[in-house]
C-alpha cells in the first residue's frame, strides 16, 4: 500500500509539472508566436496525457499512442527551433540517426530476453522504445543551437537526451514496484530541468521576434566592407542617414537617438523598472543572443541588418582584451553570414594601439 501511494504520489507530481511546463510555454508562444515553442507545449501536454490515460486498461491503447507523440512533437519542435535560428544541422548528428533502426530493434530483443513477456515487449517496451529514440535524436538537434544560447542550451539539450535514455530502463524494470517511485522521480527532475532550460531560452532577447510595423526602405549603402570602425565625432552623419531605418545600436549616451532604433543602454545600474533595454557590460553571451536574432529577423525581411556599438571603450573596462576581441569577432561572423553591417564607434585616445591594431586585423 505504501508503495502504491509513493507511485501514484510521484505520477501526480509529473502531470501536474507537465500541464505547468506546457502553460508556460503555451503563454510565450502567444507573445511571440515562434512554432517551436507551441509544439513544446504540445508534448509537454501529450505526456500529461500519456500518464493520465496509463491507469485505465481501457484507455491504455490512448496511453500507447501519446508517448510516441510525445516524442515526435518534441522532435519537430527541436527542428523547428534550430530551423528559425537560420543553423544547419551538423552532417554528424545526421549520421548518428542512421544507426536508429538497428538500435532499436536491438533494445526490443533486450526487453524480451530480460522479461520474457510478449505482450509487454509489443506494447508498453516498443511505445517506451520509440519514444527514447526520438527524444533522445531531439537533444541532439538542440546542440546545435548552444552557440548562440550558450550555457542554458546545453543543460536543455542534457536534459532532452538523458529523458529520452532514461525510458530504456523504464521499459526492463517498469514491470518491477521497486522501479515505478525511481523512474517518477527521474522523470520528474529531467522534466524540471528541461522546462527550466526551455522558458530561459524562450524568455531571451534573443528569442523574441522584432516587431516591424512595415518594412522600411534601406539607405544606400556606402560601406565598402561588412564592419566599419569609424570615430565617434562621425556617428551624428550616422544617425541622420540610418534615421528611419531599425538600427541595433549598444550606446553609453542615449540622447538623440532616432525612434526607429533599438537601442541598449549600456550600465551597471540596475534600471529594471525604469529602463527595460540596458544590458551590463559583463553580460556579452547575451549581447550575442539579441544580435543574432536582430540579424536573423531582418534577414528574414530581406533587409540588411545595422548593428552599432558605440561603448568599446567602456566594455574594455569591464572585459579583458582577448574576450572582446573573440565577442567581436563573433559578432562579425554573424554580421557577413547575414549580409549587414557592424558599426563601431571608437575614439583611438581612448585605448590602446594595439588594441586597434588587432581589432583591425581580425574584423577588417
Amino acid at each position: 500500500m505504501p508503495d502504491s501511494s509513493i507511485v501514484i504520489a510521484g505520477a501526480l507530481t509529473v502531470m501536474g509539472i507537465d500541464v505547468l511546463a506546457a502553460l508556460l510555454i503555451f503563454s510565450i508562444y502567444l507573445k511571440n508566436r515562434r512554432t517551436s515553442a507551441l509544439l513544446f507545449s504540445m508534448a509537454w501536454f501529450s505526456d500529461f496525457l500519456a500518464i493520465a490515460t496509463s491507469s485505465s486498461s481501457a484507455l491504455r491503447p490512448i496511453s500507447l499512442l501519446m508517448l510516441p507523440l510525445f516524442s515526435s512533437l518534441m522532435f519537430a519542435g527541436s527542428f523547428y527551433l534550430v530551423d528559425e535560428e537560420g543553423i544547419k544541422i551538423s552532417t554528424k548528428t545526421v549520421r548518428l540517426f542512421s544507426a536508429a533502426p538497428v538500435a532499436y530493434m536491438l533494445y526490443l530483443l533486450m526487453v524480451y530476453w530480460y522479461t520474457q513477456n510478449p505482450e509487454w515487449t509489443a506494447t508498453v517496451a516498443a511505445s517506451l522504445g520509440i519514444t527514447g529514440v526520438f527524444v533522445t535524436a531531439s537533444g541532439l538537434i538542440v546542440k546545435n543551437v548552444v552557440s548562440i544560447y550558450q550555457s542554458v542550451a546545453k543543460y536543455l539539450y542534457v536534459g532532452i537526451t538523458l529523458f529520452g535514455l532514461h525510458l530504456i530502463p523504464a521499459a526492463l524494470f517498469g514491470q518491477e514496484r521497486w522501479y515505478q517511485p525511481v523512474g517518477f522521480l527521474l522523470s520528474a527532475s529531467l522534466i524540471v530541468v528541461m522546462t527550466t532550460a526551455m522558458v530561459k531560452i524562450m524568455r531571451s532577447e534573443g528569442f523574441r521576434r522584432i516587431s516591424l510595423q512595415e518594412l522600411p526602405q534601406e539607405p544606400e549603402a556606402e560601406f565598402e566592407s561588412p564592419v566599419v570602425i569609424v570615430h565617434p565625432r562621425e556617428l551624428p552623419e550616422i544617425k541622420e542617414k540610418f534615421r528611419d531605418f531599425p538600427v541595433l545600436a549598444f550606446l553609453r549616451n542615449t540622447r538623440d537617438v532616432p525612434d526607429a532604433w533599438t537601442v541598449y543602454f549600456m550600465t551597471t545600474v540596475p534600471f529594471s523598472e525604469r529602463r527595460k533595454r540596458t544590458i551590463e557590460p559583463t553580460e556579452l553571451p547575451r549581447m550575442g543572443e539579441i544580435i543574432y536574432r536582430y540579424l536573423q529577423e531582418m534577414k528574414s525581411k530581406n533587409l540588411k541588418g545595422v548593428v552599432l556599438f558605440d561603448c568599446v571603450e567602456y566594455l574594455l573596462v569591464y572585459n579583458s582584451q582577448e574576450s572582446l576581441l573573440k565577442f567581436l569577432a563573433k559578432v562579425r561572423d554573424f554580421v557577413v553570414v547575414s549580409n549587414g553591417s557592424l558599426i563601431l564607434a571608437v575614439d583611438p585616445q581612448g585605448v590602446e594601439p594595439q588594441f586597434i591594431a588587432q581589432l583591425r586585423r581580425i574584423l577588417l
